[in-house]
């Protein structure tokens, strides 16, 4: 059995992959309780597991932490993975590949195995990030911005008398708790809209459009045409762990 790893700035997500069938794990928020204690809950009924590929746009620190319970609880060390030139399927635009963040890596790898085609992903976390991919599997380039509830906080925390974000979607705001969240929402639109049109030109069709990520629920209302797409980074991270290790130099 392989334990699969999803780390995040705020998350993390787990799953096993046992005879190439990924089974739900669980998911937790990793601020403040200190992530050992948490994993021993989380993992006290996993045994005989046999590698632990971890997907992480985490601090170090954190990663090294959890490398540290790894090696306790299972005898074995975390490996990281990074975003290669080209696997899966992709081939990286990033001309430092792995500076590109292997969890949109991985999700478009898996985005691209379920579906080739021209296509745009809106990944809403910590960040919204954009990402384009042809039907080859090309990746084109992407855009990081901040999520709408990143936005929301960046308000609270420039302005002396906003006071709260915790307002609701209108149209038009008539009061500004729901103008900071409108305000918010509709940045992010605009900016998916706008690489949308963008992608549309690259690829010489417009893409489809995929949203993930806990932040998608609030965004989806204002995109209308997207799709919703689940647990990418965890079903990439699987075909990672099936596929085939490279030749001895390559």
């Amino acid at each position: 059995m392989k334990l699969l790893i999803d780390l995040g700035n705020t998350r993390l997500k787990w799953a096993t992959l046992s005879a190439g069938r990924l089974q739900p794990g669980g998911v937790f928020a990793h601020g403040g309780t200190p992530l050992a204690a948490r994993l021993r809950m989380e993992w006290s009924e996993l045994a005989r597991v046999e590698a632990v590929p971890v997907a992480s746009v985490a601090a170090p620190a954190l990663e090294d932490e959890l490398d540290a319970f790894v090696h306790q609880r299972f005898g074995l060390h975390a490996e990281f993975v990074r975003s290669p030139a080209a696997a899966l399927g992709i081939r990286n635009a990033y001309a430092e590949p792995a500076r590109l963040g292997v969890d949109r890596f991985l999700a478009l790898a898996a985005l691209h195995a379920e579906r080739p085609q021209a296509q745009v992903l809106a990944s809403v976390g910590t960040a919204l990030t954009l990402d384009a991919l042809d039907a080859g599997g090309v990746h084109h380039g992407g855009l990081i911005v901040a999520s709408p509830y990143m936005m929301r906080e960046a308000v609270l925390a420039g302005t002396a008398r906003v006071g709260t974000a915790s307002g609701r979607w209108a149209e038009l705001a008539d009061n500004t708790a729901d103008a900071v969240v409108a305000g918010s929402l509709y940045a992010a639109a605009g900016a998916v809209d706008r690489f949308l049109a963008a992608a549309a030109r690259r690829l010489g069709a417009p893409p489809a459009l995929w949203l993930t990520g806990g932040g998608a629920d609030e965004l989806a209302p204002l995109l209308p045409a997207a799709g919703r797409v689940h647990d990418l980074v965890l079903r990439g991270l699987t075909l990672w762990a099936q596929a085939p290790a490279p030749p001895p130099g390559a």
